[in-house]
C-alpha cells in the first residue's frame, strides 16, 4: 500500500484517514456522571523511544527515569482539545506569563516532528509531544487483554494513548516550567515498519569506490587493483551533495498545516488549579 501520509509506513493512506476519522482526539467521559475524567484520547499515534515496560536507564541529563514515549501524530489532526487543555492550565498556573496574547518563558508540550528528521518515521510539518508517567502504564490490545509480549510494542507500531494535562515547575520553583500531557494508558492498533529496522545496504553505499591500498601496508593490497589509478567513482544511489535531502520514495510533506489555535487571557482571578504538584504521577 502507498502511505504518502508519514513516514516509513506501509499501512496505507486510506487506513490512517479511516483511524482517525473513527477515533479523533477526545475527552475520556465518566460513564456514570457523564462529566470529563480529566483524561484525553490521542486518536491513532506511532510511537517512538518507548519506555512501557521498564524504564530506561538514567542519563547524566535524566532526574528520574519515567515510563513513557514520543506520540508521533499524524497530519491535519484537530488539536483542539489539547490546546484547550494546555492553555487552561497556563491560565490557572502561570498566569503571569501572560503577555501580548501568548505565553512566554514556558515550555510546549506541541512539537514539530521535523526537529527529529534523522530518525525514522518521525514526519515534517506534523506534531509530536512526548508523554512520560512515574508508573507503568497498562498496555493493551485491541480487545483490552494486557499485552505481555513485549515484541509487540516497538517503535512504528500504531496505538492509542490516554494522556492526562498536568503543570510544573511551578512549586517548588524549577527553571524549566511549562504543561505537559502525562501518559495513562495505551491500546496497541496494529503494526507498521519498524523504525529503524535494518542498517543500511553497504553494498549500495559504497558502490563504485575503487581504491588502492597505501603501498607501506602492502598486505591491504589483496583483491584490490594496485599500480594503476582508481576509476572514477560511480554516483552513490541515494546520495546528493551536502545541502540537499533524498526524499523518501512515495513520501510527501503534508499540504495542510497543523491547526492554529489562540490561547484566552487568562481569567482575573484564577480557578484553584485541581493539580497536585506533589502528586507522585506527575513529578
Amino acid at each position: 500500500m502507498t502511505t504518502t501520509l508519514v513516514r516509513d509506513s506501509i499501512v496505507g493512506d486510506a487506513w490512517i484517514q479511516q483511524a482517525m476519522a473513527a477515533c479523533p482526539p477526545q475527552r475520556i467521559l465518566d460513564p456514570n456522571t457523564g462529566q470529563p475524567t480529566g483524561d484525553i484520547l490521542t486518536g491513532p499515534v506511532r510511537i517512538a523511544f518507548e519506555s512501557l515496560f521498564r524504564l530506561p536507564e538514567k542519563r547524566p541529563d535524566m532526574n528520574e527515569p519515567k515510563y513513557g514515549a514520543h506520540l508521533l501524530f499524524p497530519p491535519n489532526v484537530d488539536f483542539t482539545i489539547f490546546q484547550e487543555e494546555y492553555y487552561k492550565l497556563c491560565g490557572q498556573v502561570f498566569p503571569e506569563h501572560y503577555n501580548n496574547g501568548q505565553y512566554h518563558g514556558l515550555h510546549s508540550p506541541f512539537r514539530d516532528q521535523a526537529e527529529k528528521m534523522k530518525f525514522g518515521g518521525f514526519t515534517p510539518g506534523c506534531i509530536f509531544f512526548n508523554s512520560t508517567s512515574k508508573f507503568k502504564p497498562p498496555v493493551v490490545d485491541a480487545r483490552f487483554n494486557p499485552i505481555v509480549d513485549e515484541s509487540k510494542i516497538y517503535p512504528g507500531v500504531w496505538v492509542v494513548a490516554s494522556v492526562r494535562p498536568y503543570s510544573y515547575g511551578k512549586q517548588p520553583p524549577k527553571p524549566k516550567k511549562g504543561v505537559a500531557f502525562g501518559l495513562q494508558s495505551v491500546m496497541l492498533l496494529g503494526e507498521d515498519t519498524k523504525f529503524g529496522q535494518s542498517g543500511p545496504d553497504a553494498k549500495q553505499q559504497f558502490a563504485g569506490i575503487n581504491i588502492a591500498a597505501p603501498v607501506n601496508r602492502p598486505d591491504f593490497s589483496k583483491g584490490m587493483p594496485s599500480g594503476q589509478a582508481p576509476a572514477p567513482a560511480a554516483a552513490i544511489p541515494g546520495y546528493t551533495q551536502p545541502g540537499g535531502m533524498v526524499q523518501q520514495p512515495g513520501y510527501a510533506p503534508p499540504a495542510i498545516p497543523q491547526t492554529h489555535y489562540t490561547p484566552p487571557a487568562p481569567i482575573a482571578a484564577p480557578a484553584a488549579n485541581t493539580f497536585d504538584p506533589n502528586d507522585p504521577m506527575f513529578s
